[in-house]
């Protein structure tokens, strides 16, 4: 036994070998002292459960199970609860990258139009081969965006080496001021912002499959 003198729920059941839900009923029905953290999880002091066994209480009172079932119940909304604003915060996250790195891609783009740099000669696509490019420094849409055009290229029997990353911001920039992520191909940007579907991606790199 660890000498931590507060244990969770899952590990006070795991060393007096009873249910959670057992443990709750005791704690419901006043036979077991349990405190709540800033979070609403019970803790338990070991020396309660140490007087717990001792004392070998009785079964508790119908009335305490349903406190431990509502209090079971409360647990799993603020659980999933948790993982959505988890989700939502990755989410917002994300856009915030994406964002970043379109804010540089089009302050790159300005600072070549205002240099006046002339646009670079591109070289021409082989028949029947297409010079697919996924535009994006590194954010986490430009990496989903670059690994479901590989995905979705290679079912549809389109060679590996069609496909590039263009990471490089000045590089980027050749295609004037685009959000980020984007798909260039055949030197014709086709998508641009927020990552095309799985379906639009699909039916954008389609007319490129080989017969």
């Amino acid at each position: 036994m660890s000498n931590t003198e507060f244990v969770t729920l899952k590990e006070a059941a795991a060393e007096v070998r009873l249910s959670v839900s057992t443990l709750k009923r005791y704690i419901y029905s006043g036979q077991l002292r349990s405190y709540r953290t800033p979070g609403g999880r019970h803790r338990i002091r070991r020396s309660s459960l140490a007087a717990l066994l001792g004392a070998a209480p009785a079964g508790p009172p119908a009335e305490s199970t349903a406190l431990a079932r509502l209090d079971d119940f409360a647990e799993c909304v603020a659980d999933r609860i948790g993982r959505a604003v988890q989700r939502r915060i990755s989410h917002l996250e994300s856009d915030v990258e994406r964002l970043e790195c379109s804010l540089d891609a089009i302050t790159a783009a300005l600072r070549r139009a205002a240099a006046q740099v002339p646009e670079p000669k591109r070289r021409e696509a082989l028949p029947g081969r297409p010079e697919i490019k996924v535009l994006g420094p590194g954010c986490r849409a430009c990496d989903q965006l670059a690994a479901l055009v590989l995905e979705i290229a290679l079912a549809l029997g389109l060679e590996r080496d069609a496909i590039s990353r263009v990471r490089e911001v000045e590089e980027i920039a050749e295609y004037g001021p685009t959000p980020m992520p984007a798909l260039v191909i055949n030197n014709e940007l086709v998508a641009a912002g927020r990552p095309p579907t799985k379906s639009r991606l699909t039916e954008l790199l389609q007319r490129y499959r080989p017969n």
